[in-house]
């Protein structure tokens, strides 16, 4: 049916008592709106929902709940909209679209921030670093806070302050039955560690997070070096050897990936390919360019951007580098070591990439990923992430994608193990379950709760937890 024919069943009425129950706005097919309320950043996704509601408060948050049951329509909720399988917009249902819940309020003296879901990763950290502070997010800075930490939060102080999750000290969220409930380690305990684990809106909307911050910036040491990829073999021995001894302040990873056409890079690289070696060292500048130094003096490199940079920066350059409206297909598995079998493979496929923005990422975890063994967050014993990402846009969709879910399974068959939540490749899932993958040992658990909070499964973030029992 189409969302006009969804509103008409519904009824003049019926949508105009909605209207006025709420603080927020309607936004219908009909309004001029609509087509900004329902974009995405995966180009990929064209979906057409029946009503966003751009909520005011989590009080309008639990009426459209309830509103969405009452009438049997399908759910889903919008914060960043940058979830790569488009969940966030509900085909012919209703959005919940947190955009306005965008408080972020720093208590500076505690190190503590509360921070709405409205929020882009940009927007947070602007907001704590004017203290000094900040807390783990998501590399990012366009993804929104809300998808970030629920997936996890593997981001640029990750080695050092662990996962965006890990910080997590309490969340208050709107349950399917539309109660408002606080979740932390003393209240609500299997909730707020269903939330910690990565489980995304599976157990109801989120509408504050309130984090531990640590002190960051505003200048960080910045590692930023392209290397032809020729030199890989040399490249690889040294970011392998570096990743070993690594200090947990220095948190890297590189890319397999050709020379994007960006500000800062010389328009006679752009387009060759690379070896290229990102970092961040939390701490004094200085003492971070010390530690990198091995990293940009493997060889001659094409380019070398590496210097003090303000951390909100490496976020930045994640948002340029990852623009609204491109076509995108992530995929990720977890290994224990980077083998030089796994490095000859990574070229392969690499190589074999149909486009030149497709490639594919080592990310080191361990330091405080790791910490004590307590983590909730199913992969943090892992030693790396690797990330296939393809991007595109042209209209030869098929052969990006395929490519990503070839290089994807054929990592697995090498031994990579698990997904992260932000990168699972749930377009296509007849050969695998994508919520075993990305919640292995933890699924069980969160199937339990899943009955408890949410047993009708109207939530789902694109990865589906059924209820246990069923």
């Amino acid at each position: 049916m189409h969302p006009l024919g969804i509103i008409g069943a519904l009824g003049e009425e019926t949508v105009g008592e909605l209207a006025r129950g709420l603080t927020g706005e309607l936004v219908g097919p009909d309004d001029e709106t609509y087509n900004s309320a329902r974009d995405t950043w995966n180009g990929l996704v064209n979906r057409y929902p029946a009503l966003v509601v751009q909520v005011g408060d989590s009080e309008d948050v639990a009426t459209v709940v309830q509103f969405a049951r009452d009438h049997e329509l399908p759910l889903s909720v919008r914060a960043g909209a940058h979830n790569q399988t488009g969940s966030a917009i509900a085909e012919n249902g209703v959005v919940i679209d947190l955009r306005n819940i965008d408080h972020v309020d720093v208590d500076a003296d505690r190190k503590i921030a509360n921070v709405g879901p409205g929020n882009s990763t940009a927007d947070a950290l602007a907001a704590t670093q004017e203290h000094g502070l900040a807390f783990p997010t998501g590399s990012a800075g366009g993804p929104g806070i809300a998808g970030t930490t629920l997936g996890g939060g593997i981001g640029w102080i990750r080695r050092k302050h662990g996962l965006a999750v890990d910080t997590l000290r309490s969340v208050e969220v709107v349950t399917a039955a539309g109660n408002r409930l606080r979740a932390s380690p003393e209240e609500n305990v299997d909730l707020f560690r269903a939330i910690q684990t990565g489980g995304g809106s599976n157990f109801g909307i989120v509408t504050n997070f309130e984090f531990d911050c640590f002190e960051v910036g505003p200048m960080v040491g910045g590692l930023s070096v392209f290397y032809p990829r020729s030199t890989a073999a040399e490249v690889f021995e040294a970011f392998r050897e570096f990743v070993d001894s690594a200090p947990p302040e220095a948190t890297t990873l590189c890319n397999y990936a050709d020379v994007p056409a960006i500000p800062g890079i010389p328009p006679e690289h752009h387009g060759e390919e690379a070896m290229v070696l990102i970092g961040c060292y939390v701490g004094d500048p200085e003492a971070g360019m010390e530690t990198f130094a091995p990293l940009r003096s493997v060889t001659e490199p094409l380019v070398d951007n590496s210097g003090p940079v303000p951390y909100e920066m490496l976020h930045e350059m994640g948002t340029i580098l990852h623009p609204w409206g491109r076509k995108y297909v992530h995929r990720s598995a977890f290994v224990d070591d980077l083998t030089d079998d796994l490095h000859e493979f990574v070229l392969d496929r690499t190589a074999a990439a149909p486009g030149p923005m497709d490639g594919v990422g080592i990310w080191p975890m361990g330091g405080a990923v790791v910490g004590d063994g307590s983590s909730p967050f199913p992969w943090a014993g892992k030693s790396h992430m690797i990330v296939v990402e393809a991007a595109w846009e042209s209209h030869d969709n098929l052969a990006h994608i395929e490519w990503a879910r070839e290089t994807e399974r054929a990592l697995r068959d090498r031994g990579g193990e698990g997904a992260y939540a932000g990168y699972a490749g749930v377009e296509e899932q007849e050969w695998e379950n994508w919520a075993e993958q990305a919640y292995g040992d933890a699924l069980d658990f969160l199937r339990t709760v899943k009955r408890e909070y949410d047993p009708e499964a109207i939530f789902d973030n694109g990865l589906t937890i059924s209820p246990a029992g069923e």
